[in-house]
């Protein structure tokens, strides 16, 4: 996917539009797109001979908007955030394509090498907590102010410190 495909998935995820030409109306005026959007700017600018100026946006973004997206996260296209405030995506992290987090979700790692992966449209409810070498899986929902210490399968919905399997997926055979 190129780098305005992604750019497209996330102001459509954000502000249910699709055309390029309504993403500075989108920059202004939907938060989540912003936050979103800086992000990538800077992804596609570090490892570039003007890495300093990724790294300066990534810098002025995670203090505008509270949210801390480590740049060797890797995060699908369409990543909706209906209130991004006080988020982080740790180092190594992998998010799939269409997640939606909303504030204060934390997502990182435990030790070494130990990063949770969020599959794709997977839901990260208010304050819930990822950490370890953990999988969210597709569709998957964490309830808010869960703390997530075991898997959550495609489908299921996790809810509770500790977090538990509240509703599991239908299989649709």
């Amino acid at each position: 996917m190129s780098f305005w495909d992604v750019v497209r998935a996330d102001l459509r995820a954000n502000t249910g539009k699709t055309r390029l030409v309504g993403a500075l109306t989108a920059f202004l005026f939907h938060p989540g797109f912003a936050t979103v959007f800086l992000h990538r700017v800077a992804m596609a600018l570090v490892g570039t001979p003007v890495d300093k100026i990724g790294v300066l946006i990534w810098a002025w973004n995670t203090r505008r908007s509270g949210c801390h997206f480590h740049l060797e996260s890797e995060i699908g296209p369409g990543l909706y955030l209906p209130h991004p405030v006080a988020i982080v995506i740790g180092q190594g992290v992998r998010v799939g394509a269409g997640a939606t987090f909303y504030q204060s979700v934390t997502v990182g790692r435990t030790r070494r090498d130990d990063y949770p992966v969020i599959g794709d449209g997977a839901t990260l409810y208010p304050n819930a907590v990822v950490f370890g070498s953990i999988t969210v899986g597709a569709g998957a929902r964490v309830g808010a102010g869960s703390i997530v210490f075991a898997d959550v399968p495609a489908g299921a919905t996790a809810v509770g410190n500790p977090a538990r399997i509240a509703r599991q997926a239908r299989d649709a055979a």
